[in-house]
């Protein structure tokens, strides 16, 4: 231990032993330190952004040395509890050594979330999000540009008719339209005679449609041709973020950039060196290295085109690079802060129930949730209970270990259903506001779907349920402060049987 750290250990001993007991300047030192050393081993590895990721096994990894450093913290945790040598403590000593377990907890948890953010970090080092995108634009110009020749067929086309309907869309109806398109004179290479379907809309649907139309012809007003843009994105990637789409040329904007402006052989074989340039940037070595694949008999324009260029290798890399660089982004980043939240508050409440009970009780309050949950799950699922019954379920059982464990204030001697009760309802409360908005979100479900009302959802759950969370944790809080800490202090200072 540094000299520094042994100061900050006695002085703590000394005036906050509280505080010393939870050992959070050992964890968080010696925790900020080894953070520092795996991202440094992480940065160094030798993973080129264009492969595939290797968090998985690094995640795992680190998981077993975390779980190293819980059962080492766990041990000096055993050395020393003011709380059960019934010394005197503050009356916010339960919340304050909440919060000290909490934030040592999340620097321990934090281990696994290093070499996802070192790969994020490498990822954007090397490619920027403009660079891609232009990078694949480019790419699907040149190949438009070299097979040209291939792409001058005539457009196919949906016959598209305005009716009065009271609903946005009906099923199609098959017709054929090729009276319409005999009367037509319509410029070549614009007017197929490969019609797919006749769609009939009400107004809403019709206008959606037409103005949605990369091309059209107006047969009558009621009717039109819709044609559909031969599909001239030969190279799309994965892109992992919605506001990259918005940046990437269509099918129909590629058309209009290219069609009219043939080029010739000169023009060509500078236009194939600048390809294979952009190509070999995002080919990595080992997609390199796999024998060509043949182009077969049976396959079609769109095959020929992806195995001449290599263009499946080309999409595995760029979405492998995306991947990295958005894997902190929009939902994707909600799910990593709740599993980085859940995990702490869970092992949080753990320890704290350890510490505030004797080891015979919190070992036969793990195992009664073990069972309970079973036994419950069984008898739910042979029962049939559908999402309500189950969310009662819950509602019900905490009502039950808060019955119980309230028994503790005018008990004579201590008992082991009361301790196991307090430690269930301890670790269960901060579900209470989210379980509550499930049970009200699905009681509003079925009374639409009694109502025979089934495409409307009763509100955004989502949205309230970031609330409910919230809401659960600051329950937590203030029960840890108030009832639970008294409930602690008095059932753990009752004699026992």
């Amino acid at each position: 231990m540094p000299g520094f750290l042994k100061r900050v250990d006695q002085k703590l001993l000394l005036n906050k032993p509280g505080i010393w007991s939870t050992r959070i300047h050992l964890v968080v030192y010696y925790g900020i330190l080894f953070l520092l050393v795996l991202g440094v081993i992480c940065f160094l590895e030798p993973n080129d952004p264009r492969a595939n990721s290797t968090t998985e096994p690094w995640v795992g990894f680190v998981s077993l040395i975390a779980g190293i450093g819980f059962i080492v913290w766990m041990i000096y945790l055993l050395r020393f509890n003011v709380f059960k040598k019934y010394g005197i403590i503050h009356p916010l000593h339960a919340l304050v050594t909440f919060f000290l377990y909490f934030i040592s907890t999340g620097i321990i948890v934090s281990f696994g979330y290093v070499h996802p953010i070192v790969e994020t970090a490498k990822a954007n080092m090397a490619y920027s999000t403009k660079e891609i995108v232009d990078d694949v634009n480019n790419i699907n110009i040149k190949i438009y540009q070299l097979e040209y020749n291939q792409f001058q067929g005539k457009w196919d086309y949906d016959t598209v008719e305005l009716v009065k309907k009271d609903t946005a869309v009906a099923a199609p109806v098959y017709d054929d339209a090729q009276t319409f398109v005999d009367t037509i004179a319509a410029p070549v290479e614009a007017v197929s005679r490969n019609e797919y379907d006749h769609y009939q809309y009400d107004s809403t649907g019709f206008s959606n449609k037409i103005n949605a139309a990369d091309s059209l012809i107006k047969l009558k007003d009621s009717l039109y041709l819709v044609y559909q843009t031969p599909q001239l994105q030969f190279l799309d990637p994965y892109l992992y973020n919605v506001g990259i789409k918005e940046h990437l040329l269509s099918d129909f904007e590629l058309f209009r950039k290219v069609h009219g402006h043939r080029s010739t052989l000169a023009q060509q074989d500078t236009i194939y060196k600048e390809l294979s340039l952009l190509l070999k940037k995002y080919e990595y070595p080992v997609y390199a290295s796999y024998p060509t694949v043949e182009v077969g008999t049976s396959d079609s324009r769109w095959e020929i085109i992806q195995k001449k260029y290599r263009l499946p290798g080309i999409e595995s890399s760029i979405s492998h690079v995306l991947k990295k660089k958005y894997r902190w982004n929009g939902n994707d980043l909600q799910v990593y802060i709740r599993i980085f939240y859940y995990l702490t508050l869970g092992f949080t409440l753990l320890i704290f129930i350890f510490r505030h009970t004797t080891v015979r009780t919190f070992f036969l309050s793990i195992l009664a949730g073990v069972l309970i949950t079973i036994f419950t799950v069984l008898i739910l699922s042979f029962a049939r209970a559908e999402a309500i019954q189950v969310l009662v379920c819950l509602s019900a059982y905490v009502v039950l270990f808060l019955f119980l464990a309230s028994t503790v204030f005018w008990a004579k001697k201590r008992s082991a259903i009361s301790g196991i009760a307090l430690n269930i309802f301890t670790l269960i409360v901060a579900a209470v506001p989210i379980s509550l908005l499930a049970l009200y979100y699905e009681y509003r479900h079925r009374q639409l779907r009694l109502n025979n009302i089934y495409d409307v959802e009763p509100f955004d759950l989502e949205k309230y349920a970031i609330y409910a969370e919230v809401g659960g944790s600051v329950l937590l809080l203030v029960l840890i402060s108030t009832y639970l800490s008294k409930a602690y202090r008095r059932w753990y200072a009752l004699p026992e049987n």
